[in-house]
């Protein structure tokens, strides 16, 4: 009894210690480097409130707008907030779960994967994409249905926790479209295993409160020709392309990388475990958690076959699989240093080591990734750490430029800044246009501009006449005339920017001028459910 006490205590200490730390590498993590292209997008959905938007729900515009304080305080770090909120929140759940399969022990070692997935830490911890919000909600309802889907007589308070369990996957859903896997996994386990809860009304409670909670994101899509839906079902479509073998190895490896290699090793030999019908935790907690992961991970990988994928969209099923793997980890890994399997060991060295290489990649560029382009236009192309990098650079040298160009009569002082896709507009958007107080605005198709066509008009659009700011880079160089001819009568070069990263120039930014636009682009026929309320603020 005393040993066990002991082992508890020694966990949770454990436990803190693992809470504080990782959250302090994500807090350096937030504020140290420049947002991405989809970072700095759905900080677009925190100026513009809505019902729901043309590529996710609106809960990670929810969580940006709730972690800068309403937007007064913008910088990266607390756009990011959120994110390091949740990893730290999940990292605890983690734990939870891994306790209630089996024990402490199996907890800790849970929390431990889960530091050492790229998706776990990263992805979902320190960048703002909808996977934080979505993870953060996700785990405490795959909590709440390991403990009441199991029980056989339906007690009160597991039907309490079936109705709270439906809560959290409605605000799961309000977060990223996978989460209604939670949804199919619950349902195909009581079909399976405890039709019980069919007699229930808070089973069917449950779903109604998810349904109910997600009814933001079906009204929007009702006023918006179920957009939303189409653009999402297209990008799973499989049979447009024709087999792509290509496309389902990249989906693969990158499901392997960014759920570290080690951590993936470990969940295959837990489920090889499984597959050989032993039983590592209570065989009902087995089943939800496979019923759950399993499906979701199929699903993509069947998608990549034909289309491509992302990888991260599978990262919660392998979060999923996680305690699992820790039960494993519990019963047949290297007990000797209780506290630390050296396979838990070699994985959270995995993971420091790709955060490293990678910040310093990005901060530094030690490595010379992009040594075949010489061309100043397509200097960088194939360095991708540089989407992290130079908007800084870019923010500090733009005003000088826009008041010069004014003082001198070259542009109107109601200028804006143009693109033609949704990226690299919104890094525009937010490291220049909004700190000169400048309209950021989208010409282009609506499956290439994406938010922007709902955006445009309530910053009123274009007008007649109206001279613009085009920025390009050597990342994705795009020669105006080629773009935006028909729009402009006179388009010409205003300056070179170069970006200096560890002591040499890593790519340079192309600014433009279109003058008297001839043109106006059309509306979309979109329409946005709430009122704007966003602020053009400095940085």
């Amino acid at each position: 009894m005393s040993n066990s006490v002991n082992v508890t205590s020694a966990m949770r200490r454990n436990l803190l210690f693992l809470l504080v730390i990782s959250a302090v590498i994500r807090l350096v993590l937030a504020g140290l480097l420049e947002l991405g292209n989809d970072e700095v997008y759905y900080y677009t959905y925190a100026l513009y409130p809505d019902l729901s938007y043309f590529d996710h729900p609106p809960m990670v515009g929810l969580v940006i707008r709730l972690f800068t304080f309403n937007l007064h305080f913008p910088q990266e770090f607390f756009v990011r907030l959120g994110a390091v909120a949740a990893g730290t929140v999940n990292t605890w759940l983690l734990f939870r779960i891994g306790r209630l399969l089996k024990d402490e022990t199996t907890g800790w070692y849970a929390a431990l994967l889960y530091t050492a997935s790229i998706y776990g830490f990263i992805i979902a911890g320190v960048f703002i994409l909808p996977d934080a919000p979505q993870s953060v909600f996700w785990l405490p309802a795959l909590y709440l249905l390991l403990r009441a889907l199991p029980d056989k007589e339906l007690s009160k308070p597991n039907r309490r926790r079936i109705l709270l369990a439906g809560v959290f996957t409605g605000l799961a859903m309000l977060s990223k479209y996978t989460s209604a896997f939670l949804a199919t996994g619950t349902f195909a386990y009581v079909l399976l295993y405890n039709r019980n809860w069919l007699r229930t009304k808070e089973f069917y409670l449950a779903m109604l409160i998810a349904v109910l909670v997600f009814s933001p994101v079906l009204l929007w899509n009702a006023y918006n020709h179920f957009i939303s839906f189409g653009f999402q079902g297209g990008r799973a479509g499989i049979f447009s392309e024709g087999l792509k073998p290509v496309y389902f190895f990249t989906e693969l490896g990158g499901q392997i990388l960014y759920n570290n290699p080690v951590n993936v090793v470990l969940i295959v030999s837990a489920l090889l475990v499984v597959l050989k019908r032993k039983v590592l935790a209570e065989i009902s907690s087995q089943r939800i958690i496979l019923l759950i992961s399993l499906p979701l991970i199929a699903t993509f990988l069947l998608i990549a076959l034909f289309r491509q994928t992302l990888p991260h969209w599978t990262g919660m099923a392998y979060v999923t699989l996680l305690p699992l793997a820790a039960t494993h980890l519990s019963v047949t890994g290297d007990n000797k240093i209780r506290w630390m399997p050296k396979i838990l060991a070699v994985s959270l060295v995995v993971m420091l080591v790709i955060i490293t290489v990678s910040a310093s990649q990005v901060k530094l560029g030690w490595l010379k990734i992009d040594k075949g382009h010489t061309e100043i236009k397509n200097l960088g192309r194939n360095d991708p750490s540089l989407d992290m990098y130079g908007w800084r650079q870019l923010r500090k040298k733009m005003p000088a430029i826009v008041k010069r160009d004014q003082r001198a009569g070259m542009m109107d002082p109601n200028a804006a800044l143009v693109s033609f896709r949704w990226f690299p507009l919104a890094n525009i958007d937010y490291y220049i246009a909004q700190p000169l107080h400048m309209k950021a605005l989208a010409i282009g198709k609506l499956e290439d501009i994406h938010h922007y066509a709902w955006i445009n008009p309530q910053r009123g659009g274009f007008r007649g006449n109206m001279d613009a700011y085009f920025i390009t880079s050597g990342r994705d160089f795009k020669d105006p005339l080629s773009k935006y001819s028909a729009y402009f009568q006179f388009i010409e070069p205003c300056d070179t920017i170069p970006v200096v990263r560890g002591g040499r120039v890593a790519m340079y930014f192309f600014i433009y001028r279109l003058h008297n636009l001839r043109m106006v682009p059309e509306d979309y026929p979109v329409r946005s459910l709430l009122p704007y309320s966003g602020r053009n603020l400095i940085h």
